[in-house]
C-alpha cells in the first residue's frame, strides 16, 4: 500500500493574497472605529476642560461676588504717566484666563504673574519690570482642546498696538476664549432692535474697565465684570465659555490656511475674548450666519465636527451642533436678552 507522506502542503499564493485581502478589509473596518473612539476619549478631555473652566469662575465668582472679567482694562490719564495705572506701560490689561489659575491648581504660577502690570510686561521691553510674558510661554493642559492639531506645542508671536507697539514672543496657547457680546457692526442682522448697543449684550464674562483714561482714551464707560445676579436669561442658558482652537494657524471649514498666521491664542493674551459676527460660509466675511466652526479668527471654531463644546453659567458642558439657528446662537451668549428677539424667548443649544 502507498504511504502517505507527512510533509504538510504550504500556502498557495492565491489562499496568501486571500488572507491579505481579508487582514486589509478588517483593518479598515476597524480602523475608523479606533479613530471614532480616540475623537470620544479627546471630546470628553475637552468636555472636562470645560468643565473646570466653568467651575473655577463659580468659585471667583463665590470669592468675589462677580464673574471674572472677560478682559481687564485699567488706563490713566495720561496712559503709562507717573503714579498712573501700569506705569511706565500705558495701562494695565489682562486676560479672563489669568484671574482663574488659582481655581485651576496654578496657584504657584499666578504669584509669579504680577497683577499690577500688562501680560506683555517684560524687561526686554522696559527694564527694570516684571517678566509677565515668561509667564504666559507657560502651557496650561487645561487650556488645551486634545482634538486641535499641534496640542500644547503651539505658540503665539507678534506686536500688540497699545498706545506703542508692544512685541510678544512664544506665548502659549488656549483653545477657549470669550465670546463675550455681540459686535456693534452685526447687531441688527441677529434680530436685535435697531438701537441696541453692545453693552445691552454682554455675556456672562464681560469686560470690566476702569481708570480715567477709559472714557476719553477708550470710549468707553467705567464698568464692573459681571455678578451671577446680572444673568437675567437663566445661567443654563448662558454660554460662559467658546472654543476658538487651532491658533495660531488660521482655519477655515476644516481647512488650514498657510497664511496668515494668527496672533491672538496665547492664553494670557487679552484679545482672548471677542464678539460674535458669525461670516459667509467658507470665508472671513462677516457677518453672515456660519456661527461655529466657520473660522477660528475670533469665532467659535473647534475640531469636533458637526458642532462645539460650551461652558454654561451654571457649571454645566453643552455640545452646541454647528447647524444651530444663528439667532438662537446669539441668544444663547447674551445674558440680559430679555426677550428681545423670538430667539431669546426660548433659547436652545441643541436648537438647530
Amino acid at each position: 500500500m502507498a504511504r502517505t507522506s507527512g510533509l504538510r502542503r504550504g500556502f498557495t499564493l492565491v489562499e496568501l493574497l486571500v488572507v491579505i485581502a481579508i487582514i486589509g478589509i478588517l483593518v479598515g473596518l476597524l480602523l475608523p472605529a479606533v479613530q471614532a473612539a480616540r475623537e470620544a476619549a479627546r471630546r470628553m478631555s475637552c468636555s472636562n476642560n470645560m468643565k473646570q473652566i466653568g467651575l473655577a469662575s463659580l468659585n471667583h465668582e463665590s470669592a468675589f461676588q462677580r464673574f471674572p472679567p472677560s478682559l481687564f482694562v485699567d488706563i490713566g490719564l495720561p496712559p503709562g504717566g507717573p503714579g498712573q495705572p501700569g506705569s511706565p506701560y500705558p495701562g494695565v490689561v489682562h486676560s479672563w484666563s489669568v484671574f482663574l489659575l488659582p481655581y485651576m491648581e496654578q496657584g504657584s504660577l499666578y504669584q509669579q504673574y504680577n497683577m499690577k502690570f500688562p501680560w506683555f510686561s517684560t524687561p526686554l521691553i522696559i527694564p527694570g519690570t516684571p517678566d509677565n510674558q515668561a509667564v504666559l510661554r507657560t502651557p496650561i493642559p487645561g487650556f488645551i482642546c486634545p482634538s486641535s492639531p499641534g496640542g500644547a506645542s503651539r505658540t503665539v508671536s507678534g506686536t500688540f498696538t497699545f498706545g506703542v507697539t508692544l512685541p510678544f514672543q512664544n506665548l502659549a496657547v488656549t483653545d477657549y476664549a470669550t465670546c463675550s457680546s455681540i459686535n456693534p457692526g452685526s447687531i441688527t442682522f441677529f434680530g436685535y432692535p435697531s438701537g441696541t448697543t453692545q453693552n445691552d449684550l454682554f455675556s456672562a464674562l464681560a469686560p470690566e474697565v476702569k481708570g480715567t483714561g477709559a472714557q476719553p482714551l477708550l470710549g468707553q464707560s467705567p464698568r464692573k465684570s459681571s455678578r451671577i445676579a446680572d444673568i437675567l436669561d437663566g445661567t443654563s442658558r448662558t454660554i460662559l465659555m467658546c472654543e476658538d482652537a487651532g491658533r495660531p494657524d488660521l482655519w477655515i471649514q476644516g481647512k488650514i490656511v498657510q497664511t496668515p498666521k494668527l496672533s491672538d491664542g496665547g492664553w494670557g493674551h487679552h484679545e482672548n475674548d471677542y464678539g460674535l459676527d458669525g461670516a459667509i460660509s467658507g470665508s472671513r466675511t462677516s457677518p453672515g450666519n456660519c456661527v461655529i466652526n466657520c473660522h477660528n479668527d475670533n469665532e467659535t471654531y473647534s475640531f469636533h465636527g458637526s458642532g462645539a463644546m460650551h461652558a454654561m453659567a451654571d457649571g454645566s458642558v453643552q455640545f452646541t451642533s454647528a447647524n444651530i439657528s444663528p439667532q438662537v446662537y446669539a441668544a444663547l451668549l447674551t445674558a440680559r436678552g430679555s426677550g428681545m428677539t423670538a430667539a431669546e424667548l426660548t433659547p436652545s443649544a441643541s436648537d438647530e
